[in-house]
């Protein structure tokens, strides 16, 4: 039996193929079945298994960060914090995981969906950040987005979605305080880095 490759292995794609793209309903069954663990690091974008990058310590120490500023906010306000874990994004072929998340509170059974806040932290994954998954949130109608840039310490606000984009996307510095949108959330960009 040939020897399995280490992950990560290369993948080559011919784009000329037809392509069928995964479902949530697939992963949901290749979870039960044993495909995937529930550890793995992956998350459904598009049709597609996506690996979810390693934290660093900076990624880490911001995601504990804003969890301890929006925590309450979200509490105060009768939402829910949901941190890394799947988010209902109305779509079948897209289930993110993003870093920071307020939503509505949500039964037992189900992902949270109608997000007001969704906030990631970049550093390896800062292309898809400001890329697939800002149509991917834009599309859902989430009002805000927050991509934490925490090589260059820069936090990119994207707001008003519009047909799978934000018409308003503004960066701002370490030194900016950045108020959300759609909750009584004032942010200092520093406390995060």
């Amino acid at each position: 039996m040939p020897e399995v490759p280490s992950l990560p292995m290369p993948v080559h794609m011919d784009t000329s193929l037809p392509v069928h793209p995964l479902t949530i309903t697939d992963v949901t069954e290749m979870l039960r079945a044993g495909i995937i663990a529930e550890d793995d690091h992956i998350e459904l974008l598009d049709g597609v298994l996506v690996a979810m990058s390693p934290q660093r310590e900076p990624h880490a120490y911001a995601i504990r960060r804003l969890n301890a500023l929006v925590g309450p906010v979200a509490s105060a306000a009768g939402l829910e914090l949901s941190i890394q874990a799947p988010l209902d994004v109305g779509s079948a072929i897209s289930l993110p995981e993003p870093d920071v998340a307020i939503v509505p509170v949500t039964a037992r059974d189900r992902h949270p969906s109608g997000a007001l806040l969704v906030v990631e932290m970049g550093a390896t994954s800062l292309a898809l950040d400001l890329g697939r998954k800002a149509a991917i949130y834009a599309a859902a109608g989430v009002p805000d987005y927050w991509v934490l840039d925490v090589e260059r310490r820069v936090l990119v606000v994207h707001r008003e979605p519009v047909d799978g984009c934000y018409e308003h996307v503004r960066t701002v510095s370490a030194r900016a305080t950045v108020t959300a949108a759609a909750v009584d959330l004032a942010v200092p960009v520093s406390a995060l880095l």
